[in-house]
């Protein structure tokens, strides 16, 4: 279960919905880049960046002999750029572990709602970072692991009411275009329990716009997700 340090944390909560928002806007130099002072160039064994305070995306890569551009779009990130102590950052050259190597969450996953995937996972840029999975406005949603919830909110308007829950150092799960949020931020919450209801993005369909995290990177939800039908 996660310690109840990060539950508190509102500058956390801040970053998650910062990441979450990564694949949207349009390329731009982040502020005060111009101005950094060129630094070494240094390698990575692990093939990943772990941030520490006061540090800007451009300033990693110039450490790293890269361009932050191409950073960014390693890690699904867009203006203004905004990166938090404790996450990691995928490096040029290194590559996401295949499902079968990613760490298991205790407890397994579950899908969050019922219904058809009407629009999957894209890696590309500015792809879409999750599934939408379509169903009825008012119908239940459920966390898809244990965890805590770290954000509770309505502060991203492409993902209207949102909900994050972190699993672990590992994982977080996001739950978006909620008509209803039953949990609030701080409240641990248990796989499968009642989290909100679906609303729509819109347009008056019911949809739930799902995404899995795994250090900070999105990856395609079904890659860790039981077969359709057998998670609810």
């Amino acid at each position: 279960m996660l310690p109840t340090r990060y539950c508190s944390n509102s500058l956390l909560a801040l970053g998650l919905v910062l990441i979450l928002s990564g694949c949207l806007g349009r390329v731009s130099r982040p502020p005060g880049s111009a101005q950094l002072p060129p630094g070494p160039q240094v390698t990575s064994t692990s093939g990943e960046h772990l941030v520490r305070k006061g540090e800007t995306l451009a300033a990693i890569a110039r450490r790293y002999g890269t361009d932050y551009l191409a950073l960014a779009r390693l890690n699904s990130l867009s203006p203004p750029y905004t990166i938090y102590p404790g996450q990691r950052l995928r490096l040029p050259g290194s590559s996401l572990a295949p499902a079968s190597a990613l760490p298991t969450l205790p407890g397994g996953w579950t899908w969050p709602t019922a219904g058809a995937t009407v629009r999957g996972f894209s890696a590309s840029h500015g792809g879409n970072k999750g599934l939408d999975i379509a169903g009825q406005i008012g119908q239940e949603v459920r966390a898809s692991a244990a965890g805590a919830v770290v954000y509770a909110g309505d502060g991203l308007r492409q993902y209207g009411n949102l909900l994050i829950v972190k699993h672990n150092e590992d994982y977080l799960s996001a739950y978006g275009h909620l008509q209803r949020i039953s949990v609030v931020e701080g409240a641990a919450v248990s796989a499968n329990q009642v989290i909100a209801t679906m609303g729509s993005p819109g347009d008056g369909r019911g949809l739930l716009h799902f995404e899995i995290r795994f250090r900070g990177t999105p990856i395609d939800p079904t890659r860790v997700l039981p077969l359709p039908g057998g998670g609810l």
